[in-house]
């Protein structure tokens, strides 16, 4: 396991303890920063362009 899944899985964890959860999307997201597949601004770039056209 690497370790931005080790992260990842902390975070679900986290939010679990708590009685929240972690959608697809956000597990994804979470997941493609961790992994280096895109940085935290693509990311929120790309909700910021979603949900400005509802």
């Amino acid at each position: 396991m690497t370790q931005h899944q080790k992260n990842l899985k902390n975070i679900v964890g986290t939010f679990a303890i708590e009685g929240m959860t972690i959608s697809k999307a956000t597990r994804s997201n979470l997941d493609r920063i961790g992994s280096g597949q895109a940085s935290w601004q693509e990311v929120v770039d790309g909700l910021c362009l979603k949900y400005a056209r509802k």
